[in-house]
């Protein structure tokens, strides 16, 4: 069973998106473990404190290295993933590479970032979602679960979701239509409303979008 975990400040955020879509279905199935760990409970003091001003000036604070290296090494796990702006874009090959391990742990940064000594320690991936920065490393850490959780085995409803997805060999999607037939003028392909399969195959193959 794929066990993941979620360094975090804000475990609530973890915790609600638990309880919604494929993720609760996933977990009432017992195809999975998520866990929210809070890094506060490893901050130092009597004001459980994570953050620092950093060495040689400049904006914002710093998470601490000794809460996150603690709160690492007490829930282990067989990779590290830190969520930073400057890490390797993930894509489907870094998906299916993060697939092969049993457990991960998954930390989210906030205000300024990391300390470097942690991730010099524990870094085994640095995984950006895309080329911009947000304020904290919680939801770029839900999307890569996502990502995750929808290629594990019976997730999925119907698994031939996952052929024809976009970024699937280097592609994008086909078009898709619902009804109605019509709508603002605009009509579905007479192909899709055919009922010959070997001409909507043909169709979808043809309108597949490039990346």
């Amino acid at each position: 069973m794929n066990k993941y975990q979620v360094v975090t400040l804000f475990p609530n955020l973890i915790e609600e998106w638990k309880k919604v879509g494929i993720i609760n279905q996933a977990l009432k199935k017992n195809l999975l473990e998520i866990s929210s760990i809070n890094l506060r409970n490893y901050g130092i003091g009597e004001y459980k404190q994570v953050d620092d001003s950093p060495y040689g000036g400049g904006p914002g604070m710093v998470l601490m290295p000794e809460p996150l290296d603690n709160a690492i090494v007490e829930n282990k796990a067989k990779k590290n993933v830190f969520l930073t702006p400057s890490g390797q874009q993930m894509n489907e090959n870094l998906i299916e590479e993060l697939l092969n391990y049993e457990s991960l742990n998954f930390i989210c940064g906030r205000y300024e970032g990391f300390d470097q000594r942690v991730l010099d320690i524990h870094a085994d991936y640095e995984v950006s979602v895309g080329q911009s920065v947000v304020s904290g490393g919680e939801i770029p850490a839900l999307y890569v679960l996502e990502a995750l959780i929808r290629r594990i085995p019976n997730v999925l409803g119907n698994p031939e979701s996952l052929v024809n997805e976009t970024f699937v060999n280097n592609q994008k999607d086909f078009p898709v239509y619902t009804r109605p037939e019509v709508y603002k003028e605009h009509k579905v392909p007479d192909v899709l409303l055919s009922g010959n399969h070997k001409e909507i195959d043909n169709w979808k193959k043809n309108n597949l979008k490039d990346m």
